[in-house]
């Protein structure tokens, strides 16, 4: 799974433009093969920044997005930013739920997922 984060300071006279374009993707992109999450975050604060996080099932699915039309338009709003950009692509090897907590939280459980792996 790759998660993909692009992060954008826009200029405040262009916050709606570059929220409309991300608005306008979201759904194509879902549809996407490969695309398994597509979220559209507004921070708040001294900076607020609006955030376009996507989740990949690969590499490959991935690549064709970026050379897909909605991609072209996700570059056209960073070209509205009012700042660089903060682009990620985070590979993720390893998912874990309320099980990581659990064994966190009660050291007999997480004696007995080492001794497990070993």
């Amino acid at each position: 799974m790759i998660a993909a984060t692009l992060r954008i300071l826009p200029a405040p006279e262009r916050r709606a433009e570059i929220l409309k374009v991300f608005r306008s993707i979201q759904g194509p992109v879902l549809a996407q093969p490969g695309c398994a999450a597509c979220h559209i975050y507004e921070e708040q604060g001294s900076e607020p920044a609006l955030v376009l996080v996507q989740m990949w099932e690969s590499q490959a699915t991935l690549e064709n997005h970026l050379r897909s039309e909605a991609y072209r338009r996700v570059l056209g709003a960073i070209e509205l930013s009012g700042a660089p950009p903060e682009v990620r692509f985070d590979h993720v090897s390893e998912t874990e739920g309320m099980e990581l907590i659990e064994r966190s939280r009660n050291p007999a459980l997480a004696l007995a997922a080492k001794g497990s792996k070993s």
